[in-house]
């Protein structure tokens, strides 16, 4: 199986010169927890994830787990001033930029299995030659594609 046949194609993305505020309104809408970033000719430049948010705003004696504790945290710990400061924040300040883990469309199923299982990420972005995001692949797609496999036989 290759990459198309089983890639999201109605993708998410986010500009890296959104802020913050942008972005979480946008993850919240899509009930996502992160999104490629692209740039003014809509190329790929950037991932960014709710665990970049959690490493730069949570407080460093607790643990965060997802983006319900979160929200808690910021509610308890974080002053109404960083927040607002971190909001007005563009992406491109907190994205990941480097070792961005790409695929191609006619790509392989099990290689694209072993990057997300190496490199412990949960999703690769899908491009085309000139690094526009046309598709996503997910862990948990993969998985629900496997178990409705093995179910079905």
């Amino acid at each position: 199986m290759i990459v198309e046949q089983l890639m999201l194609k109605d993708v998410v993305t986010v500009r890296e010169s959104d802020t913050v505020k942008t972005l979480i309104e946008t993850m919240i809408d899509h009930k996502i927890g992160g999104a490629p970033v692209v740039n003014d000719q809509n190329q790929l430049v950037g991932y960014i994830s709710d665990g970049d948010l959690l490493r730069e705003i949570s407080p460093k004696q607790q643990t965060i787990y997802d983006l319900y504790s979160l929200i808690s945290a910021i509610r308890v710990d974080l002053s109404k001033e960083k927040l607002k400061d971190l909001l007005t924040r563009q992406v491109r300040d907190l994205m990941k930029k480097k070792n961005l883990r790409t695929v191609e469309k006619d790509k392989e199923l099990d290689a694209v299995l072993k990057l997300l299982s190496h490199d412990h990420i949960k999703r690769i972005p899908v491009i085309d030659d000139e690094r526009h995001v046309i598709g996503l692949v997910t862990r948990s797609h993969i998985i629900r594609h496997i178990g409705e496999q093995l179910l079905n036989e």
